[in-house]
């Protein structure tokens, strides 16, 4: 393996999480080998640069608290970075489940004031399907507006 490999990802995952995956496909578009880059990424995990469940942790939480993403979109994202699913259950699991839900209250209640229909229903159709787009689960949604239109 060559060293300067290993320096160049050795400071990346200093600077940024990365999932194994990621790392391993960056070291091979940087030109390493698939064994160099294996070997490589390896050897980033036993020294724990690279962790997948500290990788999937922190991927959750900063979609929560920032992006406002749903459950649906940040399990589609992680599967696309590589993680297993284990890992993603793991951290999904620990999102708080009132800020959750908080969350997209405010979503539904801000996207109805910029949203225009000619009825309620097609308003609260279009909310939906913004808020299902974000990742929410559906049933989460329709729960959301009908909680925002008064009923229960």
């Amino acid at each position: 393996m060559k060293t300067d490999y290993y320096a160049w990802a050795a400071r990346r995952c200093a600077q940024k999480e990365y999932s194994r995956a990621e790392m391993l496909a960056k070291l091979m578009e940087k030109g390493a080998a698939a064994a160099e880059a294996r070997d490589c990424v390896d050897r980033l995990a036993a020294e724990r640069y690279l962790d997948d469940a500290r990788f999937a942790a922190a991927f959750v939480s900063d979609k929560v608290r920032f992006d406002h993403w749903g459950r649906v979109k940040i399990r589609y994202a992680l599967h696309l970075k590589g993680v297993a699913d284990d890992l993603t259950e793991e951290a999904l699991a620990e999102i708080d489940e009132t800020l959750y839900r908080e969350q997209l209250a405010q979503y539904v209640a801000a996207k109805r004031r910029t949203v225009s229909a000619p009825t309620p229903y097609q308003a609260n159709q279009k909310v939906a399907r913004s808020a299902i787009s974000r990742g929410y689960e559906p049933a989460l949604v329709f729960e959301a507006l009908k909680w925002e239109e008064g009923e229960e």
